[in-house]
């Protein structure tokens, strides 16, 4: 469902100050920025034709009801970027739970980043940990395993962002299952 124009803004971080904000910082990162300054969107878009903003910046458009950046969400549905909607709910998740493992997680099978070969010859690439900065990787041959990679959210397939999404939504949900037991 598309956001409501109500509930957007624009934050506009100035990108030469050294305040280390660039394109991959996370909702909490911009909010958190003190030089962090917030417009509504037609607000954003006279300061910018006036030219009241810094000569060099980073603009993020945020919905500040869910807290999330959605920059890259094309609201109307024309070139709709889900993998970048996907990857920020799950940085968000992960932010707000913690990371977690495919082990923890108790998944049937980890995500499959690479199959090559087949049968004994067979070389897999499985996705273990998730983590809000990205996700690690082990390679097995067999049984045995051959070596472990990193990979950040944006190197990674939009087949494997789906799953890793879908995942991540129900381990939300467990958590949230698990809170409320908590508290009752």
């Amino acid at each position: 469902m598309n956001p409501d124009l109500k509930d957007l803004r624009v934050a506009v971080v100035p990108s030469e100050t050294g305040n280390n904000i660039n394109q991959q910082s996370t909702y909490e990162e911009i909010v958190a920025c003190e030089e962090t300054t917030y417009y509504s969107v037609p607000d954003y878009f006279k300061a910018q034709n006036d030219e009241e903003l810094p000569l060099m910046h980073w603009s993020f458009l945020l919905d500040y009801n869910k807290k999330v950046d959605i920059t890259g969400c094309n609201t109307d549905g024309i070139d709709y970027n889900q993998k970048q909607i996907h990857i920020g709910e799950i940085v968000r998740i992960l932010n707000e739970w913690g990371q977690t493992t495919a082990t923890e997680l108790e998944l049937d099978c980890s995500p499959c980043l690479r199959s090559i070969g087949n049968e004994a010859m067979n070389v897999v690439e499985l996705v273990e940990e998730f983590r809000p900065s990205g996700v690690a990787t082990l390679t097995y041959h067999d049984q045995i395993e051959l070596g472990y990679s990193e990979y950040q959210y944006d190197d990674l397939p939009e087949d494997i962002i789906e799953e890793i999404y879908r995942i991540m939504e129900d381990y939300e949900a467990d958590q949230l299952r698990t809170e409320k037991r908590c508290q009752d």
